[in-house]
């Protein structure tokens, strides 16, 4: 056996799920994963890896209650971003709360794609603001390009505006897709109808993996 068959074969032996494919190249089921990092510790060759850090809410506002002085001079305050950080609803409302309860300003990010009755429970009360991306306003290109329809996401965003939260809506230029006329015709009619037109933000396209490559001569 190989030292690369002895890494895998560790890495699926310790899994406590069987998420990792039993042949071939290594695989991992998201059905099955229970994200417990498990596997990443038995990797002796590093190349499973978690990812981020989990932060105890008591943790995570001590550390945003720091930089309070300078949020109550700039005017500023603390955005819960991603990811999709509402697929997180509960953490991020009692989180949101107890920076509410501290004079804090709290914004979120979205893509739109979350359930709303959780984000009406345990979030909404306690942010100011939404921006809320919106890429695609026709669902059959919607499907096309994410592999998802947008119907949930519209739906979302109808909801905000009918429970009076405050929106920004946000379309990333991506060339050829989301900047083509008739998408921003689209999108436009969509917000006009509720209310949001004036609030569009039409994010520019960061091209920094089109940067021109190093030669060496």
């Amino acid at each position: 056996m190989t030292r690369r068959a002895v890494w895998t074969a560790g890495c699926r032996a310790a899994c406590p799920t069987g998420a990792l494919a039993a042949s071939g190249p290594l695989r991992i089921d998201a059905a099955r994963c229970i994200r417990c990092g498990v596997c990443a510790q038995a990797c002796f060759s590093g190349a499973l890896r978690r990812v981020g850090r989990h932060y105890d809410i008591d943790v995570l506002c001590a550390l945003a209650l720091r930089d309070k002085p300078y949020y109550a001079a700039s005017g500023g305050g603390v955005t819960f971003s991603g990811g999709e950080p509402l697929i997180h609803a509960r953490y991020v409302g009692l989180a949101a709360k107890r920076l509410h309860e501290e004079g804090i300003s709290v914004d979120v990010q979205t893509c739109g794609q979350f359930g709303y009755a959780a984000f009406r429970r345990h979030v909404a009360a306690y942010i100011d603001t939404v921006y809320f991306d919106v890429k695609l306003a026709d669902p059959r290109e919607h499907l096309r390009h994410t592999g998802r329809g947008n119907r949930r996401i519209l739906e979302n965003l109808m909801r905000l505006t009918d429970d009076g939260i405050r929106v920004i809506p946000r379309t990333p230029c991506i060339p050829g897709i989301t900047d083509t006329p008739e998408n921003l015709e689209g999108i436009a009619a969509l917000l006009e109808r509720l209310g949001l037109r004036e609030a569009h933000v039409l994010l520019p396209c960061n091209n920094t993996s089109k940067r021109p490559r190093l030669r060496l001569i």
